[in-house]
């Protein structure tokens, strides 16, 4: 029984009524009897007795709506239901997958789906009832009227040199002193817009950013700046520990932050219980930096 069914059965079951009960879900009278008649097929028996006079449930229509209330009960409290999340890159890092692990443990009669999604499209999916719950860093996911956010991680973004670099030996190197470099990037079929993502973590430097070659993934940049293609920014949060070949230095750009956010019109009843599991799993993450920069917010 879909959650929809579940609705339009109790809708019938408290007002014996198909007029009246079509009414209270906003559906047409003949899309709710065609509703409650794919239920019986699906169930196996009739749930309702139909006559010109009176509708009244069967027997079996009796104890379907004991299932029901008790149903309807658990869906309201969180224990029960279907859970979205959106994923893309961040997830294992962030403990986002953990975080639905545990939930799930704590309440075993949920399903939890995992809709892998770049961040940008998340938004959208939102939007069509794909997901409950997606995740999209700050410059990717503006605020907006239909969304809630929640700001969830922060951390450096730091810059990622080749061994030999002039300023490899530094500690934090200005952005400014960087605009005659050239600046490797995830590709656009990734990521689209990722250029204009890094322009944008520039900007203090006031130039217009060189760019070189591109990635598939964040692997892939480490790789084409050890072997001298360009320079990189990366957030801490999807650094491994500094390889052989490579030097991590703190710049002077904007943080990185990864916002939570659902839509406003539509809220999981699970969503709470999530976002304190997800919330305390981040407090655990460990960053590759001897002094990471991170905030969590609850």
């Amino acid at each position: 029984m879909e959650l929809r069914h579940l609705r339009y059965f109790m809708a019938v079951a408290e007002t014996l009524n198909f007029s009246r009960a079509a009414g209270r879900v906003r559906v047409a009278q003949p899309a709710l009897s065609r509703q409650i008649h794919d239920l019986e097929v699906e169930l196996g028996f009739r749930l309702f007795e139909r006559s010109t006079a009176k509708v009244r449930l069967t027997e079996a229509g009796l104890m379907q709506l004991d299932i029901a209330i008790t149903a309807a009960q658990r869906i309201a409290k969180g224990t029960t239901g279907n859970f979205r999340i959106g994923t893309g890159w961040g997830a294992a890092e962030l403990g986002i997958t953990d975080a639905a692990r545990e939930l799930h443990q704590r309440h075993p009669e949920i399903s939890i789906d995992f809709v892998e999604l770049p961040a940008h499209e998340q938004a959208q999916a939102m939007r069509d009832r794909r997901i409950d719950v997606g995740f999209a860093s700050g410059t990717i996911l503006a605020p907006r009227k239909d969304f809630d956010r929640r700001l969830i991680y922060t951390c450096a973004i730091k810059l990622i040199l080749p061994r030999d670099h002039p300023m490899a030996g530094r500690k934090e190197v200005h952005l400014r002193d960087l605009k005659e470099e050239r600046w490797i990037t995830i590709s656009e079929e990734e990521v689209p817009g990722a250029k204009a993502l890094v322009a944008h973590y520039l900007k203090p430097g006031m130039f217009t950013p060189k760019f070189g070659r591109s990635a598939r993934s964040f692997q892939g940049i480490l790789a084409f700046v050890g072997t001298g293609e360009g320079i990189a920014l990366l957030p801490e949060l999807f650094l491994p520990t500094e390889p052989a070949g490579l030097r991590y230095a703190a710049s002077d750009c904007a943080s990185f932050e990864m916002y939570s956010f659902w839509s406003k019109a539509h809220v999981s009843t699970l969503l709470p219980a999530y976002l304190e599991i997800l919330r305390e799993k981040i407090t655990s993450v460990k960053t590759p930096s001897a002094t990471p920069r991170r905030t969590v917010r609850t």
